[in-house]
């Protein structure tokens, strides 16, 4: 993929004079984040706000990157831009009705510099990392957010059932990679530029829930278990879960081990 614009956003992005790619390479906008210098370039991310053509305002993330790259299946050698990869998979999951960033533009060139590509997506309202709404659950107590949290976390699980029923694995399933609209529980993946299929659902399976389990501090036992019951479509805790369980417990176990070996 070179080049997308999502339907009606071409009307939107001229109505602002950005058009073009070098109109949206260009733009003079504040970072949302620091820009990433690694992997022989740099990539960063701005906030920006467009007028709409019958009124109104509508905020992007606008993200780009100069040789910023690394290797994969499709460019084992020459690598391809990050952003590429994660622009195809979004476009993936808008198509499939999993919860992601939409994504309104993606653009690349290749210039003597070497690549420059941009990646546009509408902004989460409302929505905050699920790392950061755990820390305040931590913070305020567990009992203040039961309700909250009862519905917060199936809907997580559900993103993940759908994305692994697909065999995708995200393939850095932090809990800063999952937000969460705090009102409704809704649940959104981001960060999509490592995710992958594999042969079988359960492949996908193991390895996001096993780094999701360990990556989300204080969650309790009992939320744990009822995010896998959720995420299993189960009632109760049967044998599929409890092996479920054991596997995920050990593998965490092995890792924390291995880390104090160091």
């Amino acid at each position: 993929m070179n080049s997308f614009v999502e339907k009606g956003w071409g009307e939107i992005l001229a109505h602002n004079d950005l058009d073009s790619f070098e109109a949206l390479w260009n733009l003079e906008a504040d970072w949302f984040e620091p820009p990433n210098y690694r992997r022989g370039g740099w990539s960063g991310v701005s906030r920006i706000t467009l007028s709409l053509p019958e009124g109104g305002s509508e905020s992007l993330f606008l993200k780009r990157q100069e040789n910023h790259m690394r290797k994969t299946w499709r460019h084992p050698v020459s690598r391809e831009p990050t952003f590429r990869s994660e622009a195809r998979n979004l476009r993936l999951l808008n198509s499939r009705g999993i919860a992601a960033p939409h994504m309104v533009y993606y653009g690349e060139r290749k210039t003597p510099e070497g690549w420059q590509v941009i990646l546009a997506t509408r902004e989460l309202k409302g929505y905050l990392p699920m790392d950061e709404l755990i820390e305040k659950w931590h913070a305020e107590g567990w009992g203040k957010h039961r309700v909250q949290r009862q519905r917060v976390i199936p809907q997580v699980a559900e993103v993940l059932r759908k994305l692994h029923h697909l065999r995708l694995v995200h393939n850095a399933m932090h809990a800063k990679h999952m937000f969460v609209q705090e009102q409704t529980g809704a649940a959104c993946l981001i960060d999509m530029e490592k995710m992958r299929s594999r042969l079988t659902r359960r492949q996908a399976m193991l390895r996001d829930l096993e780094t999701f389990n360990r990556r989300t501090a204080h969650i309790s036992r009992t939320d744990r278990l009822r995010f896998l019951l959720h995420y299993m479509h189960k009632a109760r805790l049967d044998d599929d879960v409890k092996a479920c369980w054991r596997i995920l417990v050990d593998r965490a176990e092995h890792k924390n081990a291995g880390r104090r070996g160091r």
